[in-house]
């Protein structure tokens, strides 16, 4: 290797480097820290020497034409453009520093990092997709910024590819954009009405409910004020699966987390040295905003629009984590806290200032408590490297006398990683859960017979092979943010008798969501198309995974204590057997 491409590799090294260790803090904070770290990234690498810089443009959605697509959305419609660079002699560290920008911010927006050798993600409110990809044999890195004024399109060759029109035919391409929004009216109403495995519960009418919001759509003031009225009608279906998303107007939140206990709200997590600095503690509680109870803010403001199966997914939904205080950029909340010291009046305006303390979830953590407990903290099972996070823990755990596992506000993710774990928990194999589906045959409807759902064949969970299998006591604890794939994790076990159930009610909702595009590029619903049971015919959704021992945690025990009620009843169970 020449000096010159001594010397660039070093530079590039060292920028890097730089990018990382200077804002670790603020990445973690908001997307848009986030957005401004890769565009860094891009603008460091652009001006590196070697450096080969060549114009991108796609568009369209035919699969024949672009063998596939690292992003897309609809119709691919509009042209999405950029810039991808191209850098040779790029060795394997550097890239690695490259990941893990991406890797920082994996809990706070959305990243594919299935490819070990690259990694992409999309931001919805600027819709710019940021992607790189390594090729180990030619030392060689590639990396592409692209933005679009309507659906995003990359290929999966993007790479190699400058030009992409892999457009299809669009009757909808030239609708005005109040035709447009009564269309995405009718594709929900029409997709709720084909997909909807509860329909049968749904206490209104769905076909007036439609029609009653038609003249709201149609005046409107804007995309998002559409997007709410959507939101807030399929939450009247209340099934925790079926929603609406995309680009909320309420985007920003108060830089704070809340929890809620004995029917209050008090401070969690402070997030913001700022609001620190103005006396926010941790334990205060959340007495009012806006002039309203923090309760009836919560019931008024952020209830109607929450998708729920279970009255405890409403309260979890509505008052815990930030999803009490999210709103419009430059939205004014006047915010009252009390607590054994006094009172504090902090008045905050949405967007004004970043959130600057890490709150960085790992996707497991493992601790041995006294007498060789093992505790492992599931906090959700959609990571990527989910498995391989797990392998490198189970030697730990396998040495335990008795395992807790905690999946307390673990909002699912991918069952399958879930079902990795219990591959390692089970002597022979377990039954998994039941499920049905409807089904529609247009004949049989003209002939008035009634349609019988699908019902799923028998599954089964089998051990896991070529391992030391862990056959001693297990205990779960569960509350109700524990929802989707991790109560397919909690029902599967409590249904074949291998663990203790510790805590309170899940959340109560499982399923797999059909997807509809309502408004490209803007708005979305997923319908829950699945209605699972657990193997031994329990009944959940809509009702919540009820503990062996119910423990609903006080004031005194989630501040004061190390531990918890519920973690020291797990502790002394285990501890008695």
């Amino acid at each position: 290797m020449n000096k010159e491409k001594v010397f660039r590799v070093y530079c590039f090294g060292l920028l890097i480097s730089c990018l990382l260790f200077a804002v670790p803090s603020c990445l973690l904070a908001q997307k848009q820290v986030s957005q401004t770290l890769l565009d860094n990234v891009y603008d460091e690498l652009k001006v590196c020497s070697g450096v080969v810089s060549d114009s991108v443009k796609y568009t369209g959605s035919n699969l024949r034409k672009a063998g596939g697509f690292c992003f897309q959305r609809g119709f691919g419609s509009g042209w999405t453009k950029g810039c991808r660079l191209t850098l040779d002699d790029i060795g394997e560290k550097k890239v690695k520093r490259i990941r893990d920008v991406f890797e920082l911010f994996n809990d706070i927006q959305y990243v594919n990092l299935s490819d070990e050798n690259g990694a992409s993600t999309f931001f919805e409110k600027t819709k710019t997709v940021y992607l790189y990809r390594y090729d180990n044999d030619k030392k060689r890195l590639y990396f592409l910024k692209a933005t679009t004024d309507d659906e995003i399109c990359v290929p999966y060759n993007w790479t190699d590819v400058s030009f992409l029109d892999a457009t299809v035919h669009n009757p909808l391409k030239n609708i005005s954009e109040k035709d447009s929004r009564m269309l995405a009216l009718s594709r929900l109403w029409s997709g709720v009405a084909r997909n909807f495995v509860f329909m049968n519960r749904v206490k209104i009418s769905w076909d007036s409910l439609y029609v009653d919001n038609m003249e709201k759509m149609y005046n409107a003031k804007d995309l998002g004020e559409c997007f709410l009225i959507m939101q807030r009608m399929v939450a009247q279906l209340h099934d925790g699966h079926t929603f609406v998303y995309g680009s909320s107007p309420f985007s920003e939140y108060a830089p704070f987390t809340t929890v809620f206990i004995n029917g209050r709200v008090y401070v969690d997590k402070v997030l913001s040295s700022s609001m620190a600095k103005q006396g926010l503690e941790r334990g205060m509680e959340l007495v009012s905003v806006n002039g309203d109870s923090a309760v009836e803010y919560g019931r008024k403001y952020v209830m109607p629009y929450v998708s729920s199966s279970t009255p405890q997914w409403t309260l979890h939904e509505t008052y815990c984590g930030h999803n009490l205080l999210k709103g419009e950029k430059n939205d004014t909340l006047a915010m009252d806290f009390e607590s054994e010291e006094g009172k504090l009046r902090i008045t905050y305006v949405l967007g004004s200032s970043k959130q600057d303390i890490e709150d960085k979830k790992p996707v497991m953590q493992l601790k041995i408590m006294k007498d060789n407990i093992g505790y492992l903290k599931i906090n959700n099972f959609m990571a990527n490297d989910f498995i391989s996070t797990f392998d490198k823990l189970y030697k730990k755990i396998s040495g335990t006398s008795a395992l807790i596992i905690d999946i307390r506000d673990n909002n699912g993710g991918n069952s399958n990683n879930a079902d990795y774990v219990i591959q390692h928990l089970v002597a022979d194999s377990v039954k998994k859960n039941n499920w049905s589906s409807p089904v529609y045959i247009p004949a049989f409807a003209s002939w008035g017979w009634t349609h019988a759902p699908y019902c799923s064949e028998p599954g089964y969970i089998k051990a896991a092979v070529n391992k030391s299998l862990y056959s001693k006591p297990v205990v779960l604890l569960v509350n109700a943010g524990t929802f989707s794939a991790a109560e397919d994790f909690c029902s599967i076990l409590k249904s074949a008798g291998r663990v203790q159930v510790i805590g309170t009610r899940t959340g109560g909702s499982t399923g797999n969501g059909v997807r509809i595009t309502l408004i490209p590029g803007s708005c979305y619903a997923n319908i829950c198309s699945k209605h699972d049971v657990m193997s031994d015919g329990t009944e959940f959704v809509g009702i919540g995974i009820i503990p062996d021992v119910e423990i609903e945690e006080t004031y005194d025990s989630y501040f004061n204590t190390e531990k918890g009620k519920q973690l020291s009843e797990a502790l002394e169970l285990l501890r008695r057997l």
